[in-house]
């Protein structure tokens, strides 16, 4: 077998070079890790909170770069959403480094492109340093994701520097409580007897909501009734009973609802609904015309006997309320007769 043999000068060049580039090579790749490991590229403010929507109102987010070594340019989508923000003004920073850059906004895709170069020194930092400033004018309510993508940092040398990104988010809340129904289980009854008032309340907003619903006939506040934790966009319903012996009878009275204002509310005028007429009649005014008389006689014959469902059935000529009309009924408009108001 031959034996291998190598020169001992050879040994010593080998022996010189690795020493001289090992350093080198482990400078690079100390260089390479530090920037694909720590390099960040982010929206600041990370989250951006407005309790209502004001139109119109300006505010600024940020394009931040930190914990970056020789940073000579970018390129950069974000996307947003254009329904609730429209782009109205974009700045490069920082000055000092004498950025150059372009710039698009796709108004209709909502996406902002921008594109820098920096003329002066080079960006390197540890501590966040803003790239560009992106201001926004509020349109609606509602949420924009700010989303970074398509991103590239570049060093002196035209090569990519990896980095990670972190998106922001604009919320506008809404607060908008509504009242959407009143209902009454009769538009007219005998002065005494109870109501069953029906309102049916929504949470129009972005927001879980407590709040307090008030109920009335014409101005005069008779019930109240607490809402709690309605999550948006669900309603709930509340049943509750009128009894009508608090006001005067033969005349008619106007029942509404109204939800009470929520705080950060810009809409009010859905909080409050009104039903419309019930009218408070004497006992055995059957007809209500105000007057107990033959007429209301002539009404109860006619349904004399009858029970709801019935083709005779009268409603008014119960005027008991016990879902019959029989001589219990024709003896109230005959103890009544000749009332009038």
């Amino acid at each position: 077998m031959k034996k291998l043999v190598v020169n001992k000068k050879v040994m010593g060049v080998i022996a010189v070079l690795c020493a001289a580039i090992l350093p080198v090579a482990f400078a690079l790749w100390s260089s390479t890790i530090f920037q694909t490991s720590d390099a960040r590229l982010f929206v600041e403010p990370p989250s951006i909170h407005y309790e209502s929507l004001v139109s119109g109102k300006r505010f600024s987010i940020n394009i931040t770069v930190a914990n970056i070594t020789d940073l000579k340019g970018y390129e950069l989508k974000l996307s947003f959403n254009t329904v609730i923000l429209d782009v109205v003004g974009i700045s490069f920073l920082p000055e000092e480094n004498l950025p150059v850059g372009n710039c698009a906004v796709d108004d209709s895709s909502g996406v902002v492109w921008l594109n820098v170069t920096y003329d002066g020194s080079p960006i390197t930092t540890d501590n966040p340093v803003t790239l560009a400033s992106l201001t926004f004018k509020m349109m609606d309510s509602g949420q924009s994701p700010l989303h970074l993508y398509d991103t590239e940092l570049v060093d002196s040398s035209g090569i990519p520097v990896t980095h990670d990104t972190a998106d922001g988010m604009v919320l506008i809340l809404r607060h908008d409580i509504a009242i959407v129904e009143v209902s009454l289980s009769t538009n007219e009854t005998y002065v005494g007897r109870v109501v069953n008032v029906t309102v049916i309340t929504k949470n129009d907003g972005d927001v879980t909501e407590n709040f307090t619903v008030n109920i009335y006939h014409n101005d005069t506040l008779f019930r109240t009734f607490n809402v709690i934790n309605l999550a948006p966009s669900e309603n709930t319903t509340i049943i509750v009973s009128w009894n009508t012996s608090d006001v005067a009878a033969g005349y008619s009275y106007i029942i509404k609802a109204d939800a009470s204002i929520i705080p950060h509310e810009v809409n009010i005028t859905n909080n409050v609904f009104v039903d419309g007429e019930i009218k408070i009649k004497i006992i055995g005014d059957v007809s209500g015309d105000n007057t107990v008389d033959i007429n209301d006689l002539i009404a109860w014959d006619m349904a004399w006997g009858s029970r709801e469902g019935e083709p005779n059935w009268n409603l008014q000529a119960d005027i008991n309320g016990d879902d019959v009309v029989d001589n219990n009924d024709g003896l109230l408009i005959v103890q009544n007769y000749h009332s009038t108001v």
